[in-house]
């Protein structure tokens, strides 16, 4: 297996901060998307039930009354998305202020607890966006490196670990798959959007379900491609196109929101292969 890091990965406090600079630009462009689908804490309309199935983190806030407290007072909401905003934007405006990021991950962190209770499934996308504030807590670089390519092998996990529960449940094996996934996630879609042109497209491949289980052995190929990552990060450009295809196939398919993972793609990236990022850093200097 690879070390996890090498001279070639390394990035500098520079560097960092302009690692930091992309990311908090990614989350604030999935919190804008939030507020526009109507996701963040204000926007819930103080819910009343609660996705039982939690572990004992949830069980923990719900005992201190915490989701309740800020979903039960709009203007508390309203404050806790404003700050939300607010420390994503600082953190991308002042890399090298930890406290603005630390800030940012724990209310990042209460949001994630909300939208997972209220949203009445124990979601995992947003997992993403949780996890990948961490390495910039730290002030030490190799910490922070190692950090780093750790959140790539919890990538390579996320989809190697979806390629397997597929594998042992053996449900790669039934011809049907594919079809029986799209009916199930895209028949609310076809009910209340029967005109547009994709509930068109929808039906048309319905009628060819080929093609759909087709579509969905491809996908469960390509996340089993993700085991190569733990050997070897000489098709990490080759995973990296597989990583944003694959949040796309389950979108369009499964009326499956995975873009959250999009984020931990940059952890696939070489940065330092990349001309604009040098230009930055030169100019920085």
């Amino acid at each position: 297996m690879g070390t996890i890091l090498t001279r070639d990965r390394e990035y500098t406090s520079l560097e960092k901060k302009l690692l930091c600079r992309i990311t908090f630009a990614g989350i604030f462009g999935s919190l804008v998307y939030a507020l526009l689908s109507h996701t963040l804490t204000h926007q819930l309309c103080a819910p009343v039930l609660k996705y039982p199935y939690v572990d004992l983190t949830y069980w923990l806030l719900h005992l201190l009354q915490i989701p309740e407290f800020i979903t039960g007072h709009y203007i508390v909401a309203c404050l806790f998305d404003g700050a939300l905003f607010a420390f994503c934007i600082l953190s991308f405006g002042y890399p090298g202020k930890r406290l603005f990021i630390g800030l940012f991950t724990l209310l990042y962190f209460i949001y994630f607890i909300i939208f997972n209770t209220y949203g009445a499934h124990h979601t995992g996308p947003k997992i993403g966006f949780l996890l990948i504030p961490l390495p910039f807590l730290v002030a030490n670089e190799r910490s922070f490196n190692y950090l780093w390519q750790s959140l790539r092998y919890f990538l390579l996990f996320a989809y190697s670990s979806a390629f397997a529960w597929k594998l042992l449940r053996f449900s790669w094996l039934y011809e049907d798959q594919g079809v029986l996934i799209m009916k199930k996630n895209l028949a609310a879609y076809l009910y209340f959007n029967p005109s547009t042109t994709q509930a068109e497209v929808y039906r048309w491949l319905l009628q060819h379900p080929a093609i759909v289980n087709s579509l969905f052995i491809t996908g469960f190929i390509m996340e089993g491609l993700f085991i190569i990552g733990f050997f070897t990060r000489k098709y990490d450009r080759f995973l990296l196109l597989l990583s944003v295809l694959l949040p796309l196939g389950f979108y369009f398919m499964a009326d499956a929101a995975f873009f959250e993972l999009l984020l931990l793609s940059l952890t696939l990236v070489n940065f330092h292969r990349l001309h604009f990022f040098q230009d930055q850093v030169q100019r920085a200097t």
